[in-house]
């Protein structure tokens, strides 16, 4: 994914940003090699693990956003090559981002819903901190033994992750969450449907289709080595080793998610020091809506801004 250069940041590929991902692969025996020179079907042809870092489309730089581009999108044919590749015995690891298609113009999720989830157009922030900091900054930690998935939280104490788009799972799709926001004041901000989701909302998600399985993640900042990736931070190294092993193993997947985990749900509102407020008319919906809407506006976090807006 090498537009994201065009920010000024370091693109998303594996000699760069996903560096540590590549290491960690030649580590349990892999060999990486990218798709940039051959269709993506010849590829897979040979390939043992899919990985995709975040696609986006072309920046504008005035505009400081990703503009749509034809030539950028999966194809139906690329969707139906990964499609097959998984349901064959193949693996895939992608990554989508913050605010989803609608922020990157790409069509993660016409890639993703064949397998029974869907990516959503939304971003988990924590509205307090983000007021604080710069949005590129801001972050959000997940207890390891708050993990959904009992191999997956092996050795893992904090994961800690960047603002992220969430996932929803299709009924009936063998998919489960493989880590899950924190909810009450960490919330969910759909920009596309206007709509706070205040619950745990899936982050990350693991699943199996025909004889292979996937990881999919709603951010890369959490196993990047670049300036915001978060790869060395906490157990997020382990964390991955876990995901990568899990996917490379022909052992049945365990996608039995361990006893209840209490997560927050509920509805909650914020007044204008961001601090929670739960006995609030519902008829004040819109008003939080907005006043949510002007924070992330005022914070630049709607913005794709490029380099020299984060580091003058």
């Amino acid at each position: 994914q090498r537009n994201w250069a065009q920010t000024g940041f370091s693109s998303r590929e594996m000699q760069t940003n996903f560096a540590g991902v590549m290491e960690l692969l030649c580590r349990l025996g892999c060999v990486c090699s990218t798709t940039a020179s051959d269709p993506l079907s010849t590829s897979l042809s040979r390939a043992r693990l899919l990985v995709i870092p975040t696609p986006t489309g072309e920046y504008n730089r005035s505009r400081k956003c990703w503009n749509p581009r034809s030539d950028l999108l999966f194809t139906g044919d690329d969707i139906r090559d990964v499609r097959n590749f998984v349901q064959d015995g193949g693996r895939l690891l992608a990554f989508g981002y913050r605010f989803g298609d609608s922020f990157t113009r790409s069509n993660l999720r016409e890639l993703f819903s064949p397998l029974g989830c869907l990516l959503n157009d939304d971003a988990v922030l924590d509205l307090q901190l983000l007021r604080a900091t710069y949005p590129l900054d801001a972050y959000f930690d997940t207890p390891g033994n708050e993990l959904p998935l009992q191999w997956s939280g092996t050795a893992v104490s904090t994961v800690r992750w960047r603002t992220t788009a969430t996932f929803t799972i299709l009924p009936g799709a063998n998919v489960v969450p493989l880590a899950l926001s924190a909810g009450g004041n960490c919330i969910s901000f759909d920009r596309s449907l206007r709509r706070i989701s205040f619950a745990s909302r899936p982050v990350a998600v693991a699943g199996q289709h025909g004889r292979g399985r996937f990881a999919l993640f709603g951010g890369p900042h959490i196993f990047e080595t670049g300036t915001y990736g978060l790869l060395t931070s906490h157990d997020n190294a382990r964390f991955l080793q876990n995901v990568l092993r899990w996917l490379l193993d022909d052992s049945p997947p365990d996608l039995q998610p361990k006893p209840t985990i209490h997560h927050a749900l509920g509805t909650f509102f914020f007044n204008r020091h961001l601090e929670v407020e739960r006995e609030v008319q519902a008829q004040r919906d819109q008003h939080t809506i907005a006043y949510v809407e002007r924070v992330l506006r005022q914070t630049g976090i709607l913005k794709a801004l490029d380099r020299p807006y984060w580091l003058p």
